[in-house]
């Protein structure tokens, strides 16, 4: 599980740059709704992550992202430059 955005606003989660295996999680911490847009492959390894972290999970949505998992965060590397 990677965490992409941690304790933002809920509206971050309609990116359609984010990838497809992402998810709002909203949760509370000392009496505080906060939000976080992590990347997993089940919604059972985000539950499992935040329920031992908070134990008040409170939503586990999908994000509006398109990208494929496998692109998403890839940066082209730079080439050797010809002479």
């Amino acid at each position: 599980m990677k965490i992409i955005h941690q304790k933002c606003e809920k509206s971050l989660s309609n990116n359609k740059s984010l990838p497809i295996n992402s998810y709002l999680v909203g949760y509370i911490l000392d009496d505080i709704k906060l939000y976080d847009i992590v990347q997993a492959s089940s919604q059972v390894e985000v539950f499992d992550y935040y329920h031992d972290l908070t134990k008040n999970v409170l939503s586990i949505e999908w994000t509006s992202g398109k990208v494929s998992p496998k692109v998403y965060g890839y940066t082209k590397p730079e080439g050797k430059k010809k002479k």
